[in-house]
């Protein structure tokens, strides 16, 4: 059986539409999930006027259940995309998953 793993990433807005154009044309890829959130940190440096005075910035948070072996891949195909915002992302393994 493969292992199956949840990898999330965090992206801010201006990246957003770029990351959901590449997750649509990958063929491993058969959907993911997107949420709004908001993120906080103690490094306000990198906040704007707007999100030092809200006190957090906004990001999207994309899932992506893969394929333990089409990592490597996923990584690869959004490092061009991801770089040079140096975006945190993480992998959870899959306990269990299916459909009801």
């Amino acid at each position: 059986m493969t292992e199956e793993l949840l990898f999330t990433l965090n992206v801010p807005t201006s990246l957003k539409d770029e990351i959901v154009d590449k997750l649509i044309s990958l063929p491993n890829i058969t959907g993911f999930n997107l949420t709004k959130m908001n993120g906080y940190s103690k490094e306000h440096s990198l906040y704007d006027i707007s999100e030092q005075v809200e006190g957090y910035r906004t990001f999207y948070q994309f899932e992506v259940l893969i394929a333990s072996h089409e990592v490597n891949s996923l990584k690869t195909s959004l490092k061009p995309i991801c770089q040079y915002a140096k975006l945190r992302y993480w992998l959870t393994p899959v306990v269990d998953s299916g459909h009801f």
